[in-house]
């Protein structure tokens, strides 16, 4: 026991090393960027740039927060984000359910369609989404930006994969109980499915948050302008005040972690959630 104890000690701390290591390089672009953010913009300037965690200052926070729309593009992005993630959350814990748990007609066809949309390029789906979002008065609106922008069909997949390894007990005996299936959704398999649908929710509050692409074509006028657009136009008219451009990511970030800080005990389980039974 000893021998094998000590065989695999080396390994143990060449592992911990390894991991020390990429945490440092994963975290190297964080500390640019926030030290960027309190840092002068001639210390950027500099052979070599000024990276040394002294010399702060908050200028670049004043003036991004107080001669800048970014609190108002903060607030858009909010609204976009989390409506986004509601909808798609909704919509797929209920899709989800009825593939996982309901028998049908077409059931599996149905599935099968929903998955091949998952194949498609969101380029592709651009422009027949833009002509539907003019023809309906939805240009140039935060909720056409939702409307167009809900990603149902993974979150479908995700819900229906996790909802699957639900023992059929739980629901026979909600019914026995004379539970409905509405009780049964919200009772049983809600409650039961939080790690899937905290996945969810990171997926789709970051992937609306970080949409530049679809929303700089949806969103035309500057006060409806998200974070995203809002630091495309900071660094396009401050192009040599990198400081102001690191500010604007900064904050930007914010949002993005809290989330995942909030969800996190979801996230590992949620995205393995593919691998398990169906």
């Amino acid at each position: 026991m000893k021998a094998k104890s000590r065989r695999k000690r080396p390994r143990l701390t060449l592992g911990s090393v390894l991991l020390g290591i990429f945490i440092v390089v994963a975290f190297i672009p964080f500390y640019v960027m926030i030290l960027g953010s309190l840092k002068p913009n001639f210390a950027f300037f500099k052979i070599p740039p000024d990276l040394m965690p002294w010399g702060l200052i908050t200028d670049n926070y004043v003036y991004v927060l107080t001669k800048t729309t970014i609190l108002d593009s903060f607030l858009n992005s909010i609204y976009i984000s989390a409506m986004i993630t509601l909808i798609t959350v909704f919509v797929s814990a209920c899709a989800g359910y009825a593939f996982a748990k309901k028998r049908f007609w077409g059931r599996n066809v149905l599935f099968l369609i929903v998955m091949a949309t998952m194949i498609l390029p969101r380029q592709i789906l651009m422009v027949p989404n833009f002509l539907v979002a003019k023809n309906l008065n939805l240009i140039d609106r935060l909720n056409g930006v939702v409307l167009t922008s809900i990603g149902a069909p993974f979150g479908i997949f995700l819900c229906r994969q996790f909802m699957q390894t639900l023992p059929d007990e739980l629901t026979d005996a909600a019914t026995i109980d004379g539970c409905g299936d509405l009780g049964t959704f919200v009772r049983i398999i809600l409650p039961l499915s939080m790690p899937a649908l905290g996945s969810l929710a990171i997926f789709s509050f970051i992937g609306g948050w970080n949409d530049f692409v679809w929303q700089n074509i949806m969103l035309t006028s500057k006060d409806n302008r998200t974070v995203p657009i809002a630091i495309a136009a900071l660094a396009e008219k401050e192009y040599s005040m990198i400081g102001y451009q690191l500010t604007g990511a900064t904050i930007a970030t914010v949002p993005m972690l809290i989330i995942f800080i909030f969800f996190q005990k979801y996230f590992v389980r949620g995205i393995t959630v593919g691998a398990v039974k169906g």
